[in-house]
């Protein structure tokens, strides 16, 4: 099962998120779950990145990912990060809508 933590402040703005495990769905290499996950998770970070021109703190395993973006961030950064991380989130919840029982999601203010 994959598990994904996102954390909001507590203007109910995301401040990061985990993914943690595989799905399970199908042999490695062929299963759609994982790599739908993967591709969101990933492709947050490089929008952040690349986008937002936001210094986050991220970190990519095998079975893992971890994005966390720095505490103090101008208005405009903060406005563009929320889109990306909406996008996120509303990725998440479309891909657990059609494989729930492979993904776990905790959406939590910190």
């Amino acid at each position: 099962m994959v598990i994904i933590r996102i954390t909001r402040d507590q203007d109910n703005n995301i401040t990061s998120y985990s993914v943690k495990g595989h799905a399970d769905a199908a042999e490695r290499g062929e299963d759609i779950v994982c790599a739908s996950i993967s591709i969101l998770a990933q492709t947050t970070i490089l929008a952040l990145h690349e986008i937002a021109a936001i210094d986050i703190m991220y970190e990519v395993n095998d079975g893992y990912v971890f994005c966390k973006l720095p505490d103090e961030l101008s208005k405009e950064k903060r406005e563009k990060a929320s889109i990306i991380l909406n996008t996120f989130h509303i990725g998440i919840r479309g891909t657990q809508g059609m494989y729930a029982r492979y993904i776990e999601l905790h959406d939590e203010e910190v």
